[in-house]
């Protein structure tokens, strides 16, 4: 059984049970060992960076270093959180200068960056790590005909030299479950989930943009695999019905939600009642 050290970060376990609970019930019909790292803090995902960029390298390779006590890889579900370890990873694995000041804060607590666990997501660990081939011997309920368009999130696809994420996976592993990718002009645009505390004019056109695109493309559902994305793009939708009085009525699923779905897992078991926008097409497709 592969084990990691499981970096939940801040927004999900505040917010996102949904996202937790499918997460684990897939870990766990996969036969992944997923342990709660303990004593870490946030990631400052994107605010601490902004305004210290020291402070966010130092909480990020502590984050690290904890983990390589361990030695297990570093597994997340969020992007953010993704972004951030993954970045300050590659950072300090290529600037011995600031490796060293790190080191030197960290060495107070008995800790060192040494870089030799990986910041992983969890996306990217189902694909790799346990492959497309044993997921499909689980899949007992296929998503058969369903058309779904991904929104890879920015944080998960930028920078591409330091992220090292291929969009191809979550293609192959949305189309494990048996669904139909839909593909639309905008995939690569930003939500605008992190530009609405600054801008909120700005972040729902690209959300409306960004729905708009997948609609017209005669896709049926959404699935994301970041926690604020999925927030933006379900949330929006309630409030452009208001404002515009446009209906897009665009289920946003999380990945392991539609995993455990076509795993046969019901929807209590994966916190379905918890999106905003109602996701019983998917449960009637399922029943029919």
């Amino acid at each position: 059984m592969p084990t990691y050290n499981l970096y939940m970060g801040c927004s999900v376990p505040a917010n996102y049970p949904n996202y937790e609970i499918s997460m684990l019930k897939v870990a766990e019909a996969l036969g992944i060992d997923l342990v709660y790292m303990e004593g870490v803090g946030c990631c400052g995902s994107p605010n601490l960076r902004a305004i210290d960029y020291f402070g966010w390298l130092l909480v990020n390779a502590r984050t690290l270093a904890i983990a390589e006590k361990s030695g297990h890889d570093v597994v997340t579900p969020c992007n953010g959180c993704f972004g951030s370890l993954k970045d300050v990873h590659h950072f300090l694995l290529h600037n011995s200068e600031y490796r060293t000041r790190v080191n030197e804060e960290l060495n107070s607590e008995g800790l060192e960056f040494t870089g030799r666990v990986r910041p992983r997501h969890f996306i990217e660990v189902l694909y790799t790590d346990i492959g497309i081939d044993a997921i499909r011997e689980k899949v007992t309920r296929p998503l058969d005909g369903v058309g779904i368009a991904i929104h890879y999130g920015c944080h998960l696809l930028r920078p591409a030299d330091v992220t090292e994420f291929d969009p191809a996976i979550l293609d192959e592993l949305v189309r494990v479950t048996g669904a139909t990718v839909v593909e639309y002009p905008l995939w690569k645009q930003c939500c605008g989930a992190t530009v609405l505390p600054v801008n909120e004019a700005l972040a729902v056109r690209l959300a409306r943009d960004k729905l708009k695109s997948i609609k017209e493309a005669g896709a049926s559902f959404i699935t994301v695999v970041c926690p604020a994305c999925g927030n933006q793009l379900d949330l929006q939708q309630l409030g452009l019905k208001t404002s515009y009085g446009e209906v897009y009525d665009l289920p946003v699923l999380l990945y392991p939600q539609i995993l455990a779905l076509a795993m046969g897992m019901s929807e209590d078991e994966i916190g379905l009642e918890m999106n905003r926008v109602p996701a019983q097409p998917i449960l009637e497709h399922l029943t029919g």
